[in-house]
């Protein structure tokens, strides 16, 4: 019944990003939600996760603390300088870690928005 519901709820978002529906979208759909849900399933029941009601409450308020936090006096842009072959990687890093974001590209450097004092 559960990997029913993941299914169902992977072919809803996936409909739902698109413009226009045919047949070919649902078969596509259909299709592609089966490994997914089966797989999201396992790993729930192999993790033991469950969804608490609890946590999600506290969602409004960490997004408002987030946006609070963009306005501090502890924003700033900072420059990295980077060697050009390890930009990429150095890009993705960057954007991965908590509080900061790549905004810019400027040669051997680049232009990062962080929050906090690190």
């Amino acid at each position: 019944m559960e990997t029913a519901v993941w299914w169902a709820v992977l072919v809803g978002i996936w409909l739902t990003t698109l413009s226009s529906v045919d047949a070919q979208d649902l078969v596509l759909a259909a299709a592609l939600a089966v490994p997914w849900a089966i797989a999201a399933t396992l790993v729930r029941r192999a993790y033991g996760g469950r969804w608490r009601p609890a946590q999600a409450w506290t969602l409004p308020w960490q997004v408002l603390r987030g946006c609070a936090a963009l306005f501090s006096r502890h924003a700033e842009l900072r420059e990295i300088q980077v060697q050009p072959i390890r930009k990429a990687v150095k890009t993705v890093v960057v954007s991965a870690s908590p509080n900061t974001v790549v905004l810019d590209d400027k040669g051997s450097s680049l232009r990062v928005h962080a929050l906090g004092r690190e």
